[in-house]
């Protein structure tokens, strides 16, 4: 542990978030480093800071349904309801979440019907004893450029 980014890493981040497909030659020129030292730094970076590489598509362009659900869970049973929802094929995204949620799904279903029965499964899960649903309409920001916090952190910015 301990271990931080550099100001390379935090370039050589934004430019695969622009575009992750960029050759290695490319990023180096722009770099004004090494191919060589720009696939270590990817390397190292994804082994050591868990960087993944995604193809990211929108739901509603396919013609699905994208919402949040939150849930809440009573006593003990926090960890059964995880396992159930995790094992959901609609989840995409689930987390543990602070508030007046216990946890925080990102669901993907292919109509209301389906979403319906989705919601069955959720409540039929032993524990959970709330669901709210949150439809995305439309996204109106999304931007996973985030790395530059890293260097500012524990600046007081």
């Amino acid at each position: 542990m301990g271990q931080t980014l550099d100001e390379l890493d935090i370039h050589l981040l934004d430019l695969l978030q622009a575009d992750a497909r960029t050759p290695f030659v490319k990023l180096a020129s722009e770099l004004d480093v090494s191919d060589q030292t720009v696939r270590n730094r990817i390397d190292r970076l994804v082994h050591r800071f868990g960087v993944k590489f995604i193809v990211d598509i929108d739901p509603a362009e396919l013609g699905l349904l994208f919402l949040y659900v939150a849930v809440r869970v009573q006593g003990t049973s926090l960890e059964r309801a995880i396992e159930r929802l995790s094992s959901l094929p609609e989840v995409a995204f689930l987390s543990r979440t602070t508030g007046g949620y216990d946890l925080i799904a990102e669901v993907i279903c292919r109509d209301r019907h389906h979403l319906m029965r989705v919601l069955d499964d959720y409540r039929a899960i032993p524990g959970i004893v709330h669901v709210d649903t949150f439809n995305i309409l439309q996204v109106e920001k999304e931007n996973w450029r985030f790395s530059g916090l890293a260097m500012r952190q524990g600046s007081g910015d």
